[in-house]
């Protein structure tokens, strides 16, 4: 099987300085979101990458482009469902080309980011003609920042804060409840 990559749009980064780790929280899989492929129409279940993070949740590598020659800018710290979809909080690793990405980031030379995952089980169906895919089970390979312009293929997603975070900070917890209002749109 290939590795198949689905572009996301970025919107509302916020960016805080609390100590010196830095954190981007994104809902990385919409759950009531579509995206046509031309020959398909996909939706991600919600189950979809739960394998993925029960194995290996906190080494999913946070990318820059879907650049595998070079070392990850991050990996996953801590993942959350919630009624909108699948929340990931990635840290970001100590290296100056992870903090350029951080920059990029809150400073909005960043347009989206990215899945790369390889199906494993769908479901499908014909909707008036057209074939319908429900992703049941992906094998999660990793989450990519994009600085280039691209169409987003899960336009309701988006990145949801690129921040600095003191895991000893008590004020934080939960870490990803504190983000939740700007999924909901309440700005």
């Amino acid at each position: 099987m290939e590795l198949e990559h689905r572009t996301l749009s970025i919107v509302d980064i916020d960016t805080r300085q609390e100590g010196n780790d830095h954190h981007i929280v994104a809902l990385v899989a919409p759950w009531n979101a579509t995206y046509d492929a031309g020959s398909y129409v996909e939706r991600l279940g919600k189950s979809v990458f739960d394998k993925s993070i029960k194995e290996r949740g906190n080494d999913i590598p946070l990318m820059h482009g879907h650049d595998r020659e070079n070392f990850p800018i991050g990996r996953s710290y801590q993942w959350e469902k919630d009624a909108n979809g699948l929340i990931a909080d990635f840290q970001v690793a100590p290296t100056s080309r992870a903090h350029e990405a951080l920059e990029l980031a809150k400073n909005g030379y960043v347009s989206g980011f990215s899945v790369g995952f390889l199906p494993i089980r769908n479901e499908e169906k014909q909707v008036e003609g057209r074939r319908h895919l429900t992703r049941v089970e992906a094998k999660l390979d990793h989450v990519a920042l994009l600085t280039a312009p691209t169409a987003p293929a899960y336009g309701d997603a988006q990145l949801i804060a690129a921040r600095a975070f003191d895991p000893d900070d008590t004020t934080q917890a939960p870490r990803l409840a504190r983000w939740r209002h700007l999924l909901n749109g309440d700005y």
